[in-house]
């Protein structure tokens, strides 16, 4: 008896999410284990797998069954869920030819080891080959991809990221976001800082890694369906929700790093491993969008990991690894962890600066594909804008242009979403306030539970049943807006 179009379509579905899981296996073992001399064999594994991934998701077989199945009726909503989302996927990669998927995972990897050896040295002119080629292959697949209407090219990258997310709607959010966080800045960092002397001095590496991994427990991250390790920039990848993988860095004169670094990702990792494993082998079981992505990253690490409750909470526990913290308050603490600072490097900013880092990217990606400013150009540009946006100008390549892996992945429309993500955090823990009784008071005893709970249901379990800002907008009420976000960083930071 021959297959149904759903049959054919499932075990189309089951197969790519496999080779996605092995994509990911090999991108995270590039970032933690891989010998230094396997890149280049790891740029030909990640193209073959990536490639087939391609083809399995395009093959005429596939798209002749999503055709019948989409004019038969069905009263299942997670199949008609499945056939929007398979839509999506097919018809945006159906316009990449196999060959420029193959061609950007080995500029991919090129470009990480280009990236690594050019961070190391402090020398941009090492990466930047690497990032002209990957910018030419992303040109490409956003002329192949075509402007939605109305568009323009990076709105073709910028779905990848974010369905149905435009420059246009972009530029006037960010507009906002500057007109506001200027000025916040401005008024913060006009007063005396919070005393931080007590988080200077030496802090035993393996002392700190064992916090983290209490950490990772707390929250609810199950580490017998994930792991974390370390990496030079932290990172989390879902292999299925029973495999997830995050990492943190640690440094002995900066703890702050290594405890919001997992926290962080932690976030991610909750996500990825609370999203409805029942349909693990269906296109269901992942996030509708990064930027919905990083709104549980952010909600763990500021609007939990930075708030009074949590430290009252947690700072007895870090002080028992640390002695020299047993006299500072929980108070003090939290004051010294919500420090504002005119700073360099986007992954230690702060809450009130850190939107700032992500425009300046987003200004300097949307020059490089409107092609008004060169890959040469783009240290001083980066610097230029540095000092505009956020005060401060950096004095080597490493804290400026260097500093973040996206661009060595050809990333070009994923640093907005970061932001995006901070919006929703700011509504959805807003939300989870008004709907979990006594929320602040079960954190101030380090019970993070009820939280995950509220989440995992309002969030992580409907996958991509939906669209981001819909299940936004069902839990929180609203859509993506920075009104939330305003009232929370004037409230904590004005105070």
């Amino acid at each position: 008896m021959p297959e149904t179009a759903w049959e054919t379509l499932s075990r189309a579905m089951a197969e790519i999410r496999a080779l996605s899981g092995a994509s990911a296996l090999l991108q995270w073992d590039q970032e933690t284990y891989m010998p230094p001399k396997g890149s280049g064999a790891r740029g030909d594994q990640l193209a073959a797998i990536q490639g087939a991934q391609h083809e399995r998701l395009t093959a005429p077989p596939v798209a002749e069954a999503l055709a019948r199945a989409e004019a038969e009726r069905t009263a299942d909503p997670d199949r008609a869920a499945a056939l929007r989302v398979l839509r999506f996927d097919h018809d945006r990669a159906a316009r990449i030819p196999g060959d420029l998927v193959r061609a950007i995972a080995q500029a991919q990897a090129a470009g990480v080891d280009a990236w690594k050896a050019a961070r190391d040295t402090g020398d941009f002119g090492r990466f930047a080959p690497a990032l002209e080629r990957l910018l030419a292959l992303r040109r490409e697949q956003a002329s192949a991809y075509g402007a939605p209407a109305g568009g323009e090219p990076y709105d073709a990258l910028l779905e990848g990221y974010e369905p149905g997310m435009r420059v246009a709607r972009l530029e006037p959010l960010f507009a906002r976001l500057v007109s506001w966080l200027v000025p916040l800045v401005e008024k913060v960092t006009a007063r005396p800082p919070p005393d931080d002397a007590f988080l200077r001095g030496r802090f035993d590496p393996e002392q700190q890694w064992q916090f983290t991994l209490e950490l990772l427990d707390a929250v609810g991250f199950d580490r017998e369906a994930g792991r974390q390790d370390r990496s030079i920039h932290p990172f989390s990848l879902g292999l299925d929700p029973g495999d997830v993988r995050v990492t943190t860095r640690i440094f002995e004169d900066l703890p702050l790093s290594a405890i919001f670094s997992t926290l962080h990702e932690a976030g991610h990792g909750l996500y990825e491993q609370h999203l409805p494993a029942e349909l693990r082998r269906s296109v269901l079981c992942a996030a509708p969008s990064m930027g919905l992505h990083e709104s549980q990253s952010r909600l763990w690490e500021n609007l939990v990991g930075r708030s009074l409750p949590f430290w009252r909470a947690f700072l007895p526990r870090l002080a028992r690894r640390f002695p020299a913290l047993e006299g500072v308050s929980p108070e003090v603490f939290f004051r010294a962890v919500n420090r504002v600072e005119r700073s360099l490097v986007r992954v230690e900013a702060d809450e009130v600066t850190y939107n700032l880092h992500i425009v300046l990217r987003f200004e300097l990606e949307l020059a490089l594909l409107r092609g008004k400013l060169a890959v040469k150009d783009l240290p001083e540009a980066w610097d230029a804008r540095s000092e505009r946006l956020l005060g401060v100008r950096p004095a080597a390549a490493r804290d400026g242009v260097l500093q973040d892996i996206h661009w060595a992945w050809g990333e070009l429309g994923y640093f907005p979403t970061y932001t995006l993500g901070n919006l929703y955090a700011a509504s959805l823990f807003a939300a989870a306030r008004r709907g979990v009784p006594g929320l602040d008071d079960e954190l101030g005893k380090g019970n993070l539970r009820p939280l995950l709970g509220w989440l995992a249901e309002h969030v992580h379990r409907i996958g991509r049943r939906k669209e981001a800002e819909d299940i936004v907008r069902d839990a929180t009420g609203n859509g993506l807006g920075d009104r939330d976000f305003e009232a929370y960083l004037t409230e904590k930071y004005g105070a």
